[in-house]
């Protein structure tokens, strides 16, 4: 009698630890279902959340457009006074960029973060961005995308792609970083094998600056290093700390030859499907987690480049006079005017 009494508690116990559980949100670290329905969920946190925004991002946890996405998942959960569930899936869970895109669009995930050289493969205007020292600091260039270059650049991915610009998130300068060697001028630099993004615009520019591009993922970008696949990478500064590729490269070559924006992206057909007033929070919110990370990365680029140097033992290069590298990418400006749009060059005063 003991044993079964005994037995029947445990049960209990068991069954009561089950039904606490199911009412979690999902945590960051989990990986849901990549089909997951991009529905209007009652269910969800409880009954409460009307909407469950799953909202994807390649980097870690520690890179500041994921801390502002973090920020966004507040100030909407609050806002909206629990009508949307915001879950953040970082660290690549959902894919690539690409990736994304392509469950956005087949609406099976409702928001991504998105780098605007993949947006240009969709919509040509958003390859201006690709450009190489087309702004000549990140201020600048925050100023024009939330004006109206911003706005025309949305409604042209609405029209072609079916999705939506929630906000906007101006990364600091991209520089090399290579296990090659030290670098100063564009010679040192020559046959260098780097990983970039899959941006025609981009590959032509390392090309002239006597570079091999080798267009890979996000997240196939630390074992390309690792391995040799390729000799360097490039983009922001500080990502060098947060995907730890300090640990597979040894220089940084501060070229800042690109300061390419993020953007969070919705499916626009979700995005509609919400009322209005909560569109106008996840807008109002959108635009500002993007003010966010980007005074985050202002912050933090100095910073990550003492650590790197003091900390991580790095060599940082840098380049005094970028003259050179400016006059060898400038005939792309030509090339692409007509790709990209004389009237979209105008926003820069091209």
């Amino acid at each position: 009698m003991k044993k079964f009494t005994a037995l029947m508690l445990a049960l209990v116990l068991a069954m009561g630890l089950v039904a606490c559980g199911g009412g979690s949100s999902t945590p960051a670290a989990s990986t849901p279902a990549a089909s997951a329905p991009a529905a209007s969920t009652p269910a969800a946190a409880g009954g409460e959340a009307e909407f469950i925004i799953k909202l994807a991002n390649p980097s870690n946890p520690e890179d500041n457009v994921v801390k502002a996405f973090y920020r966004f998942e507040e100030l909407v959960e609050e806002r909206s006074n629990g009508r949307i569930d915001v879950q953040v899936y970082d660290s690549g869970q959902l894919g690539s960029h690409a990736d994304c895109i392509d469950s956005m669009q087949m609406h099976s995930l409702q928001a991504a973060e998105c780098n605007t050289s993949v947006l240009g493969n969709l919509v040509p205007a958003f390859s201006v961005f690709d450009l190489p020292y087309l702004t000549a600091s990140m201020d600048d260039e925050i100023k024009i995308v939330n004006g109206e270059l911003g706005a025309e650049l949305n409604q042209r991915l609405e029209d072609t792609a079916g999705l939506h610009i929630v906000g906007w998130f101006v990364r600091s300068p991209r520089s090399i970083y290579t296990s090659k060697g030290p670098a100063s001028c564009l010679a040192d630099l020559k046959g260098t094998k780097i990983r970039i993004m899959e941006s025609a615009l981009m590959s032509k520019t390392m090309e002239l600056l006597g570079m091999v591009p080798v267009p890979l993922a996000a997240t196939e970008r630390y074992m390309a290093l690792q391995t040799g696949t390729v000799d360097a990478a490039e983009n922001s500064v500080p990502l060098i700390i947060t995907q730890a590729e300090y640990e597979v490269t040894d220089y940084v070559v501060l070229s800042q030859h690109f300061c390419t924006p993020n953007v969070m992206l919705m499916d626009l057909d979700f995005y509609n499907s919400l009322p209005e007033d909560l569109r106008t929070i996840v807008d109002e919110c959108g635009a500002e987690a993007g003010a966010y990370s980007s005074q985050l990365d202002k912050e933090s680029e100095q910073e990550a480049l003492d650590q790197l140097a003091n900390e991580y033992n790095m060599t940082i290069c840098e380049i005094a006079d970028k003259t050179e590298f400016m006059d060898a990418v400038a005939p792309l400006y030509e090339e692409y005017r007509d790709t990209i749009g004389a009237d979209i060059y105008a926003y820069f005063g091209r």
